[in-house]
């Protein structure tokens, strides 16, 4: 058994670990408050970047993905949200039926919102149209989705998870040293937690059998880095992301700078739950010996 299967099972047993659906992890005790240690600790050293800190909605129209061309780009991974009918007589038979969550799922209405697979697109849609005159950069966490088929591993691999993103807005140059910056602060985090980190040249995996999908990936090529920390194993996952987006966000949500040019874009992600698992697999974290006594 991997050693992050014999800590997951070790959380399990003691209750404070549990899967109610596949990619659905609950919290609860010693690791719970890691995992509040971890988000603090992170946010103050976001908030140093920013105190433009935004609390952001928990599902996006779907409109604003397809500003983003995300239906071209990643389609494989969404989760819609919808709801019940109001039709009292459909509301009926799922209220008597034998098996009501079994005839509910038959009668959602149409989705028109979809559950965030990233927490900058919040970001980009609420400025869609305006004008940055400077550089602004916004800093916000939320709960982020995305189905990646039967891969789920808790705490590594989630169909729900939580991010906390920085996202910069303005001139290419102020958009590079941004994302410059965004690495230190995570290879900082890193060492203060006592993990050893690698960065490394990566790619999204856009769905490629579109012809839009394919001059997606070209366009943006080359701009995205991870920070990789070890699970144990041999094995790491990428605990944190930088991204240069190029104008891409600028003109597809219409924003612009002050000489009327669409804004440059980056962003910095982090995986909470991914800095957990590697934090609780780093035979030198005090929280190791802590979870495994």
């Amino acid at each position: 058994m991997r050693q992050r299967e014999r800590i997951i099972s070790a959380l399990k047993g003691r209750g404070e670990l549990w899967e109610p659906a596949p990619g659905l992890v609950g919290l609860s005790g010693a690791t719970r408050a890691r995992l509040a240690e971890i988000n603090a600790t992170l946010a103050v050293r976001c908030r140093a970047e920013t105190q433009d800190e935004w609390s952001v909605p928990a599902a996006l129209p779907l409109g604003v993905l397809e500003r983003a061309d995300y239906f071209a780009s990643f389609p494989q991974w969404l989760t819609m949200a919808t709801h019940l009918t109001d039709d009292t007589r459909k509301l009926e038979r799922i209220a008597n039926s034998a098996c009501p969550s079994h005839e509910a799922a038959a009668w959602g209405v149409t989705p028109t919102v979809a559950l965030p697979p990233a927490v900058c697109y919040h970001i980009y849609a609420a400025l869609a149209g305006t004008v940055v005159g400077a550089r602004r950069i916004v800093t916000a966490q939320g709960g982020c989705w995305r189905h990646e088929g039967d891969r789920f591993e808790p705490l590594e691999r989630g169909w729900a998870f939580t991010m906390r993103e920085i996202v910069c807005i303005g001139t290419e140059s102020e958009c590079v040293d941004f994302r410059d910056r965004g690495i230190a602060v995570a290879q900082s985090f890193a060492a203060g937690l006592h993990l050893d980190s690698e960065l490394e040249a990566a790619e999204d995996p856009f769905f490629a059998p579109t012809g839009r999908g394919r001059a997606l990936l070209q366009r943006l090529k080359g701009l995205k880095q991870e920070l990789r920390l070890p699970i144990g194993d041999g094995d790491t996952v990428a605990a944190a992301s930088f991204n240069l987006h190029e104008r891409f966000f600028g003109e597809a949500f219409d924003i612009r700078l002050a000489d009327g040019s669409p804004a440059y874009t980056a962003c910095v992600a982090f995986g909470l739950e991914r800095w957990l698992l590697a934090s609780l697999v780093a035979s030198d974290a005090p929280v190791l010996e802590e979870v495994l006594r």
